[in-house]
């Protein structure tokens, strides 16, 4: 009977809606982590790029879309080739 409970339990609109809640702060932690791993790597390796950077903060809400973008800056064997990624990824799809 426990679980008939508990299933009860998640039908209703406030545990539907905690859980989006959940999901949502979630999310926007991991985009942030994929943010700053990002700042982090150019930061170190081509910091004339930090303000394209941080212009992918504010057009980018996908975690994995940066993530993508972290992948392919730190594989970047250039400053050009990193400036690149960055623009590409700025580009609509």
């Amino acid at each position: 009977m426990p679980d008939n409970n508990y299933d009860e339990l998640r039908n209703t609109w406030i545990y539907q809606e905690i859980q989006q809640h959940i999901q949502t702060q979630l999310q926007q932690q991991d985009r942030e982590k994929q943010y700053q791993a990002l700042y982090i790597i150019v930061q170190a390796r081509f910091p004339r790029l930090l303000a394209l950077v941080e212009q992918k903060a504010t057009t980018t809400h996908n975690a994995r879309q940066l993530q993508t973008l972290v992948i392919h800056v730190a594989s970047a064997r250039t400053e050009k080739e990193a400036r690149r990624q960055l623009l590409d990824a700025a580009s609509p799809s």
